[in-house]
Protein backbone atom coordinates (compact mmCIF):
# COMPACT_ATOMS: atom_id res chain seq x y z
CA UNK A 1 0.00 0.00 0.00
CA UNK A 2 1.24 3.88 -0.86
CA UNK A 3 0.01 6.64 1.29
CA UNK A 4 1.06 9.86 0.47
CA UNK A 5 1.25 12.36 3.40
CA UNK A 6 1.63 16.11 4.18
CA UNK A 7 3.38 17.42 6.89
CA UNK A 8 0.25 18.24 8.70
CA UNK A 9 -0.81 14.47 8.07
CA UNK A 10 2.29 13.64 9.70
CA UNK A 11 2.30 15.67 12.87
CA UNK A 12 -1.14 14.23 13.08
CA UNK A 13 0.45 10.68 13.13
CA UNK A 14 2.90 11.38 15.54
CA UNK A 15 0.74 13.26 18.14
CA UNK A 16 -1.37 10.16 18.13
CA UNK A 17 1.73 8.15 19.07
CA UNK A 18 3.94 7.27 21.74
CA UNK A 19 7.76 5.78 21.94
CA UNK A 20 7.92 2.70 24.15
CA UNK A 21 10.23 3.50 27.54
CA UNK A 22 13.33 2.48 25.59
CA UNK A 23 12.82 5.32 22.57
CA UNK A 24 12.88 8.07 25.46
CA UNK A 25 16.29 9.04 25.20
CA UNK A 26 16.64 8.88 21.67
CA UNK A 27 18.03 11.75 20.30
CA UNK A 28 14.89 12.57 18.13
CA UNK A 29 12.40 12.35 20.20
CA UNK A 30 13.77 14.30 22.78
CA UNK A 31 14.36 16.95 19.91
CA UNK A 32 10.75 16.51 19.45
CA UNK A 33 10.32 17.50 23.06
CA UNK A 34 8.47 14.10 24.00
CA UNK A 35 7.94 14.18 27.67
CA UNK A 36 6.41 11.84 30.11
CA UNK A 37 4.00 13.78 32.02
CA UNK A 38 2.07 11.87 34.90
CA UNK A 39 1.76 9.13 37.38
CA UNK A 40 -1.20 7.84 34.36
CA UNK A 41 1.60 7.33 31.88
CA UNK A 42 0.35 10.39 29.68
CA UNK A 43 3.05 11.71 27.34
CA UNK A 44 3.29 14.63 24.88
CA UNK A 45 5.10 16.11 22.16
CA UNK A 46 6.50 19.73 22.67
CA UNK A 47 8.13 20.71 19.47
CA UNK A 48 7.14 18.88 16.13
CA UNK A 49 7.66 22.14 14.15
CA UNK A 50 11.04 21.88 15.09
CA UNK A 51 11.62 18.92 12.52
CA UNK A 52 12.14 18.52 9.05
CA UNK A 53 9.58 15.93 6.85
CA UNK A 54 12.21 13.49 6.89
CA UNK A 55 12.69 13.57 10.69
CA UNK A 56 8.98 13.77 10.74
CA UNK A 57 8.30 10.41 9.31
CA UNK A 58 11.81 8.82 11.08
CA UNK A 59 10.17 9.94 14.36
CA UNK A 60 6.73 8.11 13.31
CA UNK A 61 8.55 5.54 12.55
CA UNK A 62 10.57 4.98 15.91
CA UNK A 63 6.99 5.38 17.81
CA UNK A 64 5.92 2.31 15.12
CA UNK A 65 9.27 -0.11 15.92
CA UNK A 66 9.31 0.78 19.82
CA UNK A 67 6.40 -1.28 20.81
CA UNK A 68 7.49 -4.51 18.08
Amino acid sequence: MKIELDRKSLETLIKGSQPYYNEFENPLVKKAGHSYSDQYGRTSWGSLENLTDEELYKLYEICKNSWS
